[in-house]
């Protein structure tokens, strides 16, 4: 088998919507700089987005601009490969090969997957198999290394047993390339807005009868919320460690002896994982954890401070990458800060302007900001004002650039095709080897 001169890698982006500041600071100005030491294989993940974008011209929309993206800030389609992933259908019959020998056991495992069926959504098939298809765009192209956050490993030791079960099955050992992760060190970067809980989770242990209905008690402390809530407003309970003082002191006159709430009473989840009680018996005890809707949002903190929530567009907290003018100027100007007088010194330790200007300034432009920020007398609106200078001057030959392939639609559309082709005959070769090793087709 040849082996590369450089490694190959392999990374996708899903079409779901515009591209904002933390796509680009937290993978594609790296992808773009791994040009220049690896074979690189990127594509636009549509078969992906069917999962949730099911409009035909909203999903060609989304991958043109992703596309028009990826061009426009330093994506060199004579050094990387790039494609759309549906003009690649190889990786549909890859796919069912894969299927044939993962587990749905497996499957179950994936985060995605019970992250979204426990907030309520029903698992199409398609989300439910995802991972066949992920594992289907690494190992087609015989990518080496794949670049990943620390918390979506899982894709790609997915992959890895994927591969694995099929060599065993079928007694072949050289079908696909075992792929390693690349853990990124991009930043994680904040949203405009700080993290808050949409919902509380409440851990309780109780000395109670065998017969005990935990969603009685369940639905007790949610009405007990509704109280706390009832006479505040959103001002009055600024941390999470102030509700749960409040409630566990509630808890304790309403239920009496014999109940305890151990270690903190409430802790605040980013992400609702249902309104189900999970249930726990051990030592004559009843151990219960659930969540719990608030009436409105609490600062998620920690020491009081508050904690950056990272952008997405799913918190709608994200300054898209190619703003400019008033509507880059009114994003920028409302990124929240705290309410202090011009005089005081500002903490830029929890600050998200500070945060998000330090992803584009060096140590002594940093340097000289923190020391504005401690002396006093500087104001948010100043730090913002130098924010939004900072992001104007960086994207704007982007912006140039972006606007010249933007008039020109059938360059990006040859680049892709151009890409896709290249891509088809890599992922071709990997599945006449699969297909050969399943039995399927003449000797």
């Amino acid at each position: 088998m040849v082996e590369l001169e450089k490694p190959r890698v392999l990374s996708g982006v899903q079409p779901s919507g515009a591209l904002h500041l933390g796509n680009y600071f937290g993978a594609i100005r790296q992808q773009v700089a791994m040009q220049k030491s690896s074979e690189c294989f990127y594509f636009i993940a549509d078969y992906h987005a069917l999962t949730t974008v099911q409009d035909a011209e909203t999903l060609r929309g989304y991958s043109h601009d992703v596309a028009v993206t990826y061009l426009a800030v330093g994506l060199d389609p004579e050094k990387t490969t790039f494609y759309r992933q549906s003009d690649v259908p190889e990786v549909c019959e890859l796919t069912w090969l894969l299927q044939t020998v993962t587990s749905m056991g497996l499957l179950e495992k994936a985060h995605s997957y019970k992250e979204k069926v426990s907030r309520g959504i029903t698992p199409s098939v398609g989300l439910f198999g995802y991972p066949i298809l992920m594992a289907a765009d690494i190992l087609g192209p015989r990518a080496n290394l794949v670049p990943v956050g620390q918390d979506q490993d899982q894709h790609v030791q997915m992959t890895r047993d994927m591969a694995q079960s099929f060599h065993h099955a079928f007694g072949h050992d050289e079908v696909f390339t075992l792929p390693e992760t690349i853990f990124s060190e991009a930043p994680r970067v904040p949203g405009t807005t700080f993290e808050k809980g949409p919902v509380l989770q409440v851990n309780t242990t109780l000395e109670v009868p065998a017969d005990f209905d935990p969603d009685s008690y369940a639905r007790a402390i949610r009405d007990l919320i509704d109280r706390l809530f009832l006479g505040q407003t959103p001002d009055s309970l600024g941390t999470t460690e102030e509700v749960e003082v409040l409630l566990a002191e509630m808890h304790h006159e309403a239920s009496g002896d014999g109940v305890t709430v151990v270690d903190r009473a409430l802790r605040t989840a980013l992400q609702y994982p249902g309104d189900r009680v999970v249930r726990t018996d051990r030592e004559g005890r009843v151990g219960l954890e659930f969540y719990v809707t608030i009436p409105h949002t609490v600062f998620a903190t920690k020491a009081g401070k508050r904690q950056a929530a990272k952008m997405s567009k799913s918190y709608g907290n994200t300054i898209p990458m190619f703003l400019e003018g008033k509507k880059l100027k009114k994003a920028v100007m409302g990124i929240e800060t705290r309410l202090v007088e011009l005089e005081d010194s500002l903490d830029w330790s929890e600050d998200l302007v500070f945060q998000l200007h330090s992803l584009l300034a060096d140590d002594d432009e940093q340097a000289e900001l923190k020391e504005r920020y401690e002396e006093g007398g500087f104001g948010f609106g100043s730090a913002k004002k130098r924010l939004l200078q900072k992001l104007d001057d960086h994207f704007a030959p982007f912006r140039e650039r972006r606007k010249e392939l933007e008039a020109r639609p059938d360059e990006v559309e040859d680049i892709l095709r151009a890409g896709a082709a290249k891509a088809r005959a890599q992922v071709r070769l990997t599945l006449d080897r699969a297909r050969a090793a399943c039995g399927l087709g003449t000797k």
